[in-house]
């Protein structure tokens, strides 16, 4: 297999899909691999580090049988037949021009975040690191917005996170920081998202409340006290909204809420995905922060850990097998939708029989 790896083309990210250490594996498993010129640059990964591992550095990738990448492609480097794998994000519906190009172009498709075991549980899940990132420039972002209001900026002494680079010298910041404490944040959700901005909190000397996924049908009774919300729940469109955009009259001016889920107009209906460049926007007075990509703020561990996860499912691939979780689009069919509705309709007729039986 001829195998292109980018350089990422979104804005402010930083990451790369693969490692040197891993690209080497594909190298000794027969396939080709192409890296484009300073795709690692970011995280630091030199393209003699990728050289010495087997790998080819090019200026152009795209035209590659399989392309692995960390973010969605540009619609225009996406050729006829290709294998694509990324953090595609059109299961929900969400991008449906991309949706469309892989349908025209008969791309086969698989998306990091539906690979999943037999338990359905996630097996590539950078959800620590977004919460990490979210949670400390959400500390930032409260800062900034109680200044605004004419109120003491609590988190002056935080940097902006990308100049700490990893996760260790962010700790480190934190924990020499003298931070004002007072503040209630709610945490909603209780998985890997959620850890990972505890984490935060904990070096910052903050006890957060957590709200469980059950917890939360009674945010109404919370939102008057919050100064932060950090929504970390994985929702789908058939659920109901936890944060309604008429339940934002209920929040002081100088809240912020922090959505790391990021499903637009979802478990928090005011949720429209925002950017580095422009990360904030205030809706019915509350200020929203919803970046899409958190963890390339921390370039290097993020790049690391996804590569960690992707790296098997990738060779599986590469290797011609295949893989059934997370197959998106194939021979111009959307086989994601197709095979939910299968799952959809084995269901109804095996409860149906139940209640006959």
């Amino acid at each position: 297999m001829i195998i292109g790896i980018p350089k990422e083309t979104k804005l402010g990210e930083k990451r790369v899909a693969l490692t040197p250490d891993h690209v080497s594996l594909l190298a000794k498993a027969g396939h080709t691999v192409f890296i484009e010129k300073n795709a690692g640059k970011g995280c630091k990964f030199s393209n003699r580090a990728y050289e010495k591992m087997g790998a080819i550095i090019s200026d152009d990738v795209y035209d590659s049988e399989m392309i692995i990448r960390v973010k969605e492609p540009p619609l225009h480097t996406i050729k006829k037949n290709q294998i694509i794998m990324g953090y595609l994000h059109i299961e929900k519906g969400q991008n449906q021009s991309l949706l469309k190009k892989f349908l025209e172009e008969n791309t086969t498709s698989y998306a990091y975040e539906e690979i999943r075991d037999e338990n359905q549980e996630r097996l590539v899940n950078l959800g620590v690191e977004a919460g990490i990132v979210g949670m400390y420039e959400g500390l930032r972002l409260y800062g900034k917005v109680l200044k605004k209001h004419g109120f003491e900026d609590r988190f002056k002494e935080l940097k902006p996170i990308r100049r700490h680079f990893c996760v260790e010298k962010l700790y480190e910041a934190l924990s020499k920081a003298n931070l004002h404490n007072g503040i209630n944040i709610y945490i909603l959700g209780k998985g890997r998202v959620s850890s990972g901005s505890q984490k935060v909190l904990k070096y910052a000397s903050i006890k957060p409340n957590v709200l469980c996924r059950d917890k939360t049908v009674f945010i109404d009774q919370y939102l008057s006290k919050a100064d932060i919300i950090v929504n970390s729940v994985d929702w789908y469109p058939d659920e109901p909204r936890i944060i309604t955009k008429d339940m934002l009259k209920l929040m002081k001016k100088t809240a912020v809420i922090i959505d790391i889920s990021c499903d637009e107009n979802g478990a928090i209906e005011s949720c429209i995905p925002t950017t580095w460049q422009k990360p904030t926007y205030v809706f019915n007075g509350i200020t929203h922060s919803c970046i899409d990509n958190l963890p390339s703020a921390i370039p290097r561990d993020a790049s690391a850990h996804l590569s960690e996860m992707i790296i098997p499912h990738v060779l599986k691939v590469a290797n011609g097998k295949g893989l059934e979780t997370s197959l998106m689009t194939k021979n111009g069919i959307f086989e994601y939708a197709r095979k939910k509705r299968i799952l959809e309709q084995f269901e109804k007729e095996f409860l149906t029989a139940e209640e006959g039986v």
